[in-house]
C-alpha cells in the first residue's frame, strides 16, 4: 500500500503543489464519467450500425476508444508536462510508477460493477450485465463483441424460418446474459478498462518527456509539403 501513499517531496515553502497520484486520478474519475456518458450515446445512436454485425460493432468501439482514450492522454499530457517543469526545479521527485498508480486509483469505482458482475455471475439472483454495459460505455461495443447476448434474457427470441415454401416460426431460447456468459469471458470483460491505463500512461510520459505527437505530425506534414515544393 506504501506505492500508493508515497507522498510528493513537497517545496521548502509547505505550498501544497496538488499533484499526488490520488488528487490527479479524482481529476480523470471526473473525464471518466464524462466519457461513459459521451460514449453510451455513442452506443444507443449508432445501434443500428451495430446490428449489422461485427464490422458495425468494431467501428463503433473503436470511436468510443478513440474518444475516450483521446481525452485521457490529452489530459494526461497536462499532467506529465506539469510535473516536468517541478521535476526540473526540483520541486518535486521523478516517479516512474506515478502513471500507473494514478490509473489504478481511477479506475477503483469501476470495482463496484465488478463486484455486482461477479455476485450476479455467482449467485444467479439477478442479471447484471446490461447495467455493467451501461457503467463502462467507453468498452460497451468490446463486451458485446465478447458476449454478444442483450438486455432481456429472460425472453425467447422468435426467428421466422421459411422452408420449402412454408413459413413458420421458430422459437429459439435465449441465453441469460450474465449467468449464461463463461468466466473466462466475465473476467476478460472485467479487465478491459485496463485500457485505459495505457492512454494514462502513454500521455502522461511523453508529456513529461515534452513530446506533443500532435505537434510532430503537423510539423512532418509540413516539411514533407515543403521538400515536395522545392523538388517541383
Amino acid at each position: 500500500m506504501a506505492l500508493f501513499h508515497k507522498k510528493e517531496q513537497q517545496p521548502a515553502t509547505g505550498v501544497q503543489l496538488h499533484n499526488s497520484p490520488g488528487e490527479l486520478a479524482v481529476s480523470l474519475i471526473k473525464t471518466l464519467c464524462i466519457c461513459n456518458v459521451i460514449c453510451v450515446v455513442i452506443v444507443f445512436s449508432m445501434g443500428g450500425l451495430m446490428a449489422q454485425g461485427t464490422w458495425g460493432i468494431l467501428l463503433t468501439g473503436i470511436i468510443c476508444l478513440l474518444v475516450t482514450g483521446g481525452t485521457l492522454y490529452a489530459q494526461s499530457w497536462g499532467m506529465g508536462d506539469k510535473d516536468a517543469n517541478l521535476i526540473q526545479f526540483g520541486r518535486t521527485t521523478y516517479d516512474p510508477y506515478k502513471p500507473l498508480k494514478m490509473g489504478l486509483l481511477a479506475l477503483a469505482p469501476g470495482l463496484v460493477s465488478d463486484i455486482l458482475l461477479l455476485f450476479s455471475k455467482i449467485t444467479g439472483l439477478f442479471d447484471f450485465l446490461w447495467l455493467f454495459r451501461l457503467m463502462n460505455g467507453p468498452v460497451w461495443p468490446l463486451i458485446n463483441l465478447i458476449h454478444p447476448y442483450s438486455v432481456a434474457p429472460q425472453e425467447a427470441m422468435p426467428e421466422m424460418v421459411i422452408m420449402e415454401g412454408t413459413q413458420y416460426e421458430e422459437v429459439i431460447e435465449a441465453t441469460a446474459a450474465t449467468p449464461g456468459c463463461s468466466w473466462p469471458k466475465i473476467i476478460l470483460m472485467i479487465l478491459l478498462p485496463l485500457l485505459y491505463i495505457v492512454f494514462i500512461w502513454i500521455g502522461y510520459e511523453l508529456g513529461r518527456r515534452r513530446i506533443s505527437l500532435g505537434t510532430r505530425l503537423v510539423y512532418e506534414n509540413k516539411n514533407a509539403k515543403g521538400k515536395k515544393g522545392a523538388k517541383k
